[in-house]
């Protein structure tokens, strides 16, 4: 008696699985006490101002280009930040970029989130959700720029509590741009 198997085999389905399960678990098995992601060493400077977005990019709100971020020196006092976004009002309307502005001692929350320490060691398991490094700006009162980079978690994503303390703040559009 022969026995036939009809329809799909399962083991593709299953490799997969286990390939899926090896990626995600990738993510971890970095060392303790050594940051998997070198926190920045020196201050960027940048214009007190929004980028131009790149062209071509279908996905608003990540269509700068990030450049390079750095940290904040402890003597820098911030004055007001800037956040810039890029919204398109219409499916297929113009690019519209948005430069929001908070001035005023309501940073302290955010000073705070950004000298949080980053991440020491991988995550052993990483969600495949993407949270959004936001373009922001912290600007003193003589109109320096800096561009801060946003502590990493252990999966390589800026640390929640940073990203609650930008989108937390009072923001005003000052300008919106069509690009």
């Amino acid at each position: 008696m022969r026995i036939v198997r009809v329809g799909p085999r399962p083991a593709p389905a299953v490799t997969a699985s286990l390939v899926l399960v090896a990626v995600l678990a990738g993510c971890g098995s970095g060392g303790a006490g050594v940051s998997p992601y070198p926190t920045p060493t020196a201050p960027v400077v940048v214009p007190a101002n929004c980028p131009a977005p790149v062209n071509g990019s279908a996905l608003p709100g990540l269509t700068f280009e990030p450049g390079p971020a750095g940290n904040v020196p402890a003597d820098f006092v911030a004055v007001a930040a800037l956040r810039c976004t890029v919204v398109t009002p219409e499916p297929a309307g113009p690019t519209v970029v948005r430069e929001e502005r908070v001035d005023g001692p309501g940073l302290d929350g955010l000073l705070t989130a950004l000298a949080t320490p980053w991440a020491t060691q991988r995550a052993d398991v990483c969600l495949l959700a993407l949270r959004v490094s936001p373009y922001v700006a912290l600007v003193a009162a003589d109109g320096t720029a800096i561009r801060p980079a946003l502590p990493l978690d252990g999966c390589g994503q800026p640390q929640v509590g940073v990203v609650e303390a930008i989108s937390g703040l009072p923001w005003r559009t000052v300008r919106e741009k069509q690009r």
